[in-house]
C-alpha cells in the first residue's frame, strides 16, 4: 500500500517535469469510475427501498413514497458533473485552490456552529439555501491540503516543521471545530484518515503507535465527559440497560442484518425499516441492504468499500509525481474509512458515529462531497504514466 521511498524519490524528480495530461479515461481511471458509479446507482435502489415506508406516510412530503429517491438523484446528477469537472482539472490546481477551500469552508463551519440548525444534537448544519453541512465539503479541501503537506519531499527527521506541523495544525482545526459542533463521527473520521496517512507519508512505527494510542485515549476521555456521547457509548457497551433509547437501537440494526440470513428476504422486503430500524435511508442503510440481500451482499458491498482505497492506491501508482500520489491515497483512504466506519456501527463493532455509508446513504451534502473526492482521484488517473508504465 504504501510506495518505497526510493519510487517516491523518482517522483519527486518528476514532479517538476513536463506532464502530459491525458483523460482521465485510463484503465485504472475507467475501473475507478464505474466503482463509483455502480455505487451511486445501488444507493439510488437502496434509498428507494429504506424510505419509501416513511415517505409514503400520508405525514411525511405529502404521502410520495417516491420523495427521497428524487431527491437523491438530484443531488446524484449534480454530484456526478461536479466529479467530472474536477476530474478535467489538473492536480496541481487543485491543490492551489484547497487553502481557499478549506478557510471557506472552516469559517462556514464556525458560522454553522453558531448560527445553524441542530441535527439530534448536531449543531453542523446551515439551512440556505437548503440544509447542508460545510464539514463534508472542508472536508475535501482538508484531505487535499494534507496530501500537498505529504508530498513537499522526503521525510527525515528535520521534515516536523516542514510537513507533520502543518498536518498537526490543520487536523487539529478541522476536528476543533468539529468537536464545537458535537459532531464526534466527523471527528474521530478526520483524526483516523489523519493517523492513515501519516503511514502512507513514511512515520515510522515507533512514533505512529504511541500517537495513535494517545489519540484513541483522548477520544474515549473526551466521549466519556460529553454526556451526548457517553450515552451513546454506554448504550454500546451494554445495550441491554437503555431500551428503549439508543440501545433499542443497536438491536434494530442487529435485528435487521439477521433476518437476511444468508441470501437475503428479497428487494424491498426488509420488515425492520416500517417499525424500529432507526434512519435506515441514511444511518442505517446498511442494515436495511444485509436484510435484503443477506450476508452475501453484505459482504459483496463491504469488498466494493474496501476497493475504493484499493483501486484509489493503484491510480497513485500509476502517477509519476508525489502530490498526484498522496491525494489519489487521501481520497480513497478517507471513502474507504468513512465506508468502514459506517458499517461498523451497522454490525455495533463500534459505537454510533453518524456518518454515512458513502455513495449508498441518502443525504445531498455527503454524497457531493464523496463524488468530489472521487474526482480527485479521476484527476491523478490523467497524469502522466509513472516509470515503466505504458
Amino acid at each position: 500500500m504504501v510506495t518505497p521511498a526510493r519510487e517516491l524519490a523518482a517522483r519527486g524528480r518528476a514532479q517538476a517535469a513536463p506532464r502530459e495530461r491525458r483523460s482521465w479515461l485510463t484503465p485504472v481511471g475507467r475501473r475507478y469510475f464505474l466503482l463509483v458509479y455502480g455505487l451511486v446507482i445501488i444507493g439510488l435502489v437502496f434509498v428507494f427501498s429504506s424510505s419509501y415506508p416513511q415517505a409514503g406516510r400520508p405525514t411525511e412530503q405529502g404521502g410520495d413514497p417516491y420523495y427521497y429517491f428524487w431527491v437523491q438523484l438530484r443531488y446524484a446528477l449534480a454530484g456526478l458533473l461536479g466529479m467530472l469537472l474536477v476530474a478535467r482539472i489538473r492536480i496541481e490546481h487543485l491543490a492551489r485552490l484547497a487553502p481557499w477551500g478549506f478557510a471557506l469552508g472552516w469559517l462556514l463551519m464556525i458560522a454553522a456552529a453558531i448560527w445553524g440548525g441542530r441535527v439530534h444534537g448536531a449543531a453542523c448544519w446551515l439551512r440556505w439555501p437548503v440544509p447542508w453541512q460545510p464539514s463534508e465539503f472542508a472536508k475535501v479541501a482538508y484531505l487535499v491540503l494534507v496530501a500537498g503537506c505529504l508530498a513537499r519531499g522526503p521525510l527525515p527527521r528535520e521534515s516536523v516543521g516542514r510537513i507533520w506541523l502543518p498536518v498537526f495544525a490543520l487536523t487539529a482545526g478541522m476536528v476543533f471545530i468539529l468537536l464545537w459542533q458535537r459532531d464526534l463521527g466527523m471527528a474521530m473520521l478526520i483524526v483516523g484518515f489523519a493517523l492513515g496517512m501519516a503511514l502512507v507519508g513514511g512515520m515510522r512505527w515507533v512514533y505512529w503507535v504511541p500517537l495513535a494510542l494517545g489519540a484513541g485515549a483522548a477520544g474515549l476521555v473526551l466521549a466519556w465527559t460529553q454526556p451526548h456521547a457517553r450515552v451513546r457509548l454506554e448504550a454500546w457497551l451494554h445495550p441491554e440497560e437503555h431500551v428503549p433509547g439508543p440501545g433499542l437501537h443497536v438491536y434494530s440494526m442487529l435485528i435487521a442484518l439477521a433476518r437476511g440470513g444468508l441470501g437475503g428476504q428479497g428487494l424491498g422486503f426488509s420488515p425492520d425499516k416500517w417499525t424500529t430500524l432507526p434512519f435506515p435511508h441514511t444511518d442505517s442503510i446498511f442494515c436495511v441492504i444485509g436484510g435484503e440481500l443477506g450476508l452475501w451482499g453484505g459482504i459483496g458491498l463491504i469488498a466494493l468499500v474496501a476497493f475504493l482505497a484499493i483501486w484509489a492506491f493503484a491510480v497513485a501508482r500509476h502517477c509519476p509525481h508525489r502530490l498526484g500520489f498522496f491525494v489519489a491515497s487521501a481520497a480513497g483512504m478517507m471513502l474507504a474509512l468513512q465506508g468502514f466506519m459506517n458499517i461498523a456501527v451497522a454490525t455495533a463493532s463500534m459505537p454510533v458515529t453518524g456518518l454515512t455509508l458513502p455513495f449508498i446513504s441518502a443525504g445531498g451534502s455527503s454524497l457531493i462531497s464523496c463524488l468530489l473526492t472521487a474526482g480527485l482521484v479521476l484527476s491523478v488517473a490523467a497524469e502522466g504514466p509513472a516509470r515503466g508504465e505504458g
